[in-house]
């Protein structure tokens, strides 16, 4: 009778929505069972994946076999014109089951039965195994590597997008919209009169009344008129629409951050650990406005003290508030060429939570004791309240590591200075410990008052930057180990290892380059290939290739590990001003410091937001890519109308016999140069050959040779650009 009730428990539990495949251990914690039980869980187990009821899937993980024809839910993400389902993360988990080890992230849907889905739509699918065809021609019998998974679009649970942007079109009764055909339709038919100034070719926003399915077509009214294409300000509009991103707080959210007290009150000051008379610093970029993490260094012996406080938004961001319903619907802060999208009001952001120079502000801190290999071996995590004695920018603190300069403070440039050895120490054994070298340069475009590109600023990643980063990855580890070690709820950021079948296409694209790459299946194999791509001629282009080879990182209530940080236990917990992961890290972390704190979520729940979070995640990405594609286009056109145009450098990619096509890596554009345009002595190839490796002969141009580009026309549609050899 007990065996019969501990099955029943079992199956609920294995049933329960936002379930994921766990261990025996895991699955005995979260059904509360007593140790004395486990031998009969275990039996249960056995006799299920026996019978076929259970899957036991790598690592000892269990789920229940309800795959073939079940529906998932998940996601709609438009790649061209190819759709692609990307599971919720228990629908991950049950996929793997069909393809274990292979890359289920994002795959492509039946065109045939999408039911009209469109890009960003939740939707609930049915997955069925198709192995190919046996080929009569040779004896080759099908592998279970061979298959692969049919999507078919079940139902659509919610549309990605409450409004469509696209221009105008003086045809039909009222006119129509032209979409971009993935974030709206390529053609709506509008419903209702236009406004009086509207004129064909300006960008409008429309509500959508009917979607195209099954060959009917889209329609729309007009909720706003947002002005000419040409407008750096609509360009921005526009994509902040396109991706549903808000530069607005509704009302509720606004008056409710107007009602937090901006100064703390003594009984909060009771149980914090006081930092108010110890030299604490931060350290951001020149333009920061919002402060989230300071950092103090003492060096003891051998051994360093690294405290790393966080700003504590958890104490002003309650569960279930306005505050905490918008940040999570936002998920994050979006950053623009010439604005930020914040997750929390001004008011908060800017001001309460921010750790500003000379005020008084409570943190969630990180105490580390680090040994001389750079091991944690004591932590402690306590809420306390700090006074920054410096606000630093990194130009400023690499002056004073480089000996250029100082802070005017002894106290401050002794912590800078003894916190860059802790920092290159950190850095150096991460790296030994098989952490992957993907840095690449970061280009800020610059505008003026009126929001046009002026000048582009490239970031590298100096050791002023590397100092901030490592403290922010030790105290995310940290957190995260803890976190674990106590089973508790939370979040956790995961980056799981690369599809087998992604890295072998790496390694033969890596081989026509000329680049021994070996199976790429340790991260020891891949930093050697980062080695030998190091100086390479098509350097950038490679490091492209081997970041998209590698897995998306995301958001898990399960510590899956980060690849690419080579860590076992990651989260998020340097940045809750704008990351809503890392504001629920802050709330599991109220366990581990003893504050009073709300119940914490269940498994369930912290899946939906896990999932919620990696998306807005993404679409906060994509818009930013859209918006620094469409800005340095822009910046492109006022170039091409300079007297004194900039020079780049450009790679060649490809030849025909009317010119070439480029890629000038730093600004990430694409274009071509006229073969008229280049001098009347130069060749150039079509196809790679050896000599591509050797060549000194600045006149012969093939795929991979290098030239300095000036541009001379941009269409700013599609980002392409004209260009011609610098003189």
């Amino acid at each position: 009778m007990m065996a019969s009730t501990l099955s029943e428990e079992l199956y609920e539990y294995l049933s329960a929505p936002g379930y994921e495949p766990q261990e025996m251990v895991d699955i005995a914690r979260g059904m509360g069972l007593h140790p004395s039980r486990r031998s009969e869980l275990k039996a249960l187990l056995a006799e299920g994946v026996r019978k076929g009821n259970l899957l036991k899937l790598r690592k000892s993980l269990y789920v229940l076999r309800r795959l073939q024809g079940e529906a998932l839910t998940g996601r709609i993400s438009q790649r061209g014109s190819r759709l692609f389902f990307v599971a919720d993360t228990g629908s991950a988990r049950l996929l793997q089951a069909l393809r274990p080890g292979a890359d289920v992230g994002a795959l492509l849907v039946n065109p045939y039965r999408s039911h009209g889905a469109m890009d960003g739509d939740r939707v609930e699918v049915s997955v069925r195994l198709q192995a190919p065809a046996r080929d009569r021609r040779h004896k080759h019998r099908p592998q279970a590597a061979d298959t692969r998974i049919e999507v078919r679009v079940l139902e659509i649970l919610s549309r990605g997008r409450d409004r469509w942007v696209g221009t105008y079109k003086s045809t039909g009764r009222y006119g129509m919209m032209a979409g971009d055909g993935k974030t709206s339709p390529e053609l709506v038919r509008l419903l209702t009169p236009p406004p009086a100034e509207l004129l064909p070719g300006m960008v409008v926003v429309v509500e959508p009344k009917s979607y195209p399915i099954a060959h009917g077509e889209a329609t729309g009214r007009i909720m706003q008129v947002l002005g000419w294409p040409e407008d750096e300000a609509v360009q921005i509009t526009t994509i902040m629409h396109k991706f549903g991103l808000a530069d607005t707080f509704p009302a509720e959210v606004l008056e409710e951050s107007e009602r937090i007290a901006d100064t703390i009150s003594p009984a909060e000051l009771e149980h914090r650990d006081d930092w108010r008379q110890r030299c604490v610093i931060t350290i951001d970029p020149e333009s920061a406005r919002d402060y989230d993490d300071a950092i103090s260094v003492v060096r003891q012996g051998n051994n360093w003290e690294l405290a790393v406080h966080i700003a504590d938004v958890s104490h002003y961001v309650r569960p279930g508030s306005a505050l905490d319903e918008e940040a999570r619907s936002r998920g994050n802060s979006t950053y623009l060429p010439d604005r930020v999208l914040p997750m929390l009001p001004p008011r908060l952001c800017d001001g309460i939570c921010s750790l500003r120079e000379g005020e008084d502000r409570l943190t969630r801190l990180c105490l580390m004791q680090i040994n001389r290999q750079g091991k944690v071996f004591k932590a402690e995590f306590k809420d306390a309240v700090i006074c920054s004695r410096r606000r630093l920018t990194y130009p400023q603190v690499l002056d004073v590591l480089q000996g250029k300069s100082t802070t005017n403070d002894a106290e401050v440039d002794a912590l800078i200075l003894e916190a860059g050895k802790l920092a290159a120490l950190l850095r150096r054994k991460r790296f030994e410990a098989g952490a992957l070298r993907l840095d690449m340069p970061e280009i800020r475009l610059i505008t003026d008052d009126h929001g046009a590109p002026v000048d582009v600023e490239v970031e590298t990643g100096d050791e002023a930057h590397q100092l901030v980063e490592e403290f922010m990855l030790i105290a995310n580890e940290t957190v995260a180990h803890a976190l674990n070690a106590h089973s508790l709820p939370t979040i956790y950021r995961v980056h799981e290892a690369p599809d087998p079948a992604k890295l072998s296409e790496l390694a033969q694209e890596l081989k026509a380059y000329g680049i021994k790459a070996g199976t790429l299946a340790t991260r020891e194999e891949l930093n050697a290939v980062m080695d030998r791509i190091e100086g390479h001629p098509d350097e950038e282009i490679l490091k492209v290739q081997l970041l998209r080879a590698m897995m998306r990182a995301r958001y898990s209530p399960r510590a899956l590990g980060h690849f690419g940080l080579a860590k076992g236990d990651y989260c998020h917990f340097t940045s809750p001003i704008r990351r809503y992961a890392d504001l629920v890290v802050h709330r599991s972390f109220s366990r581990l410091s003893g504050s009073p704190a709300a119940p914490l979520p269940g498994p369930g729940t912290l899946a939906g937001i896990a999932d919620h979070i990696s998306e807005t995640e993404r679409n906060s990405a994509a818009a930013e890519s859209e918006a620094q594609q469409s800005m340095m286009a822009r910046f492109l056109e006022l170039q091409c109308e300079s007297d004194a145009p900039r020079a780049w450098d450009a790679v060649v990619l490809a030849c025909w016999p009317q010119g070439m096509a480029v890629e000038v890596p730093l600004l990430k554009v694409k274009g071509f140069v006229s073969g008229a345009d280049l001098p009347s002595d130069t060749s150039w190839y079509f196809e790679r050959h050896a000599e591509r490796w050797t060549s000194t002969d600045a006149r012969c141009l093939y795929p991979g040779s290098r030239l300095r580009v000036v541009p001379t026309r941009v269409d700013a549609a599609t980002g392409f650009a004209d260009f011609k050899p610098a003189i």
